[in-house]
């Protein structure tokens, strides 16, 4: 089961989130965003630590997902640093290819070539919403419990 979508700019500004399977929230938005990013921070930095070739090498590959007993958390770096991050189902897995379609397919086409949204700021393209749910409702794992 797919709980939830983030996008990152590489600031840790959330350009974009949206929850579908998600029974209940125990904190705001913001703060979730916080954490979310926060925890993304220290895994990278701990993973570049640990890997051949320590922190010489580029880290942007070197975290694909993150799993726990209650969900999964995929994720996927763009070179000039946005974050794409799916919560799922322990379960699920890897979705990272998916995040790469969702940059490459969804996010460049409805976000990067419109002249009318900002890089910067957050995403308000409604062809952007839309392109994302239909893929993301479309994945196997949307509602497999």
């Amino acid at each position: 089961m797919i709980y939830c979508f983030y996008l990152f700019d590489r600031n840790g500004i959330c350009l974009y989130y949206e929850d579908w399977n998600r029974a209940k929230k125990l904190m705001g938005e913001a703060e979730e965003q916080k954490l979310i990013f926060g925890l993304l921070f220290s895994l990278k930095a701990s993973v570049a630590q640990m890997r051949p070739g320590g922190e010489d090498k580029p880290a942007a590959d070197a975290l694909h997902c993150y799993s726990t007993s209650s969900y999964k958390l995929h994720y996927f770096e763009t070179p000039t640093g946005l974050r794409f991050i799916l919560l799922t189902d322990p379960g699920v897995p890897s979705l990272r290819e998916c995040l790469r379609q969702v940059y490459s397919h969804i996010f460049v086409e409805y976000v990067v070539k419109n002249p009318l949204q900002p890089m910067d700021q957050p995403i308000t393209c409604s062809y952007f919403v839309q392109a994302l749910n239909k893929y993301v409702r479309g994945l196997p794992y949307f509602r497999s419990n």
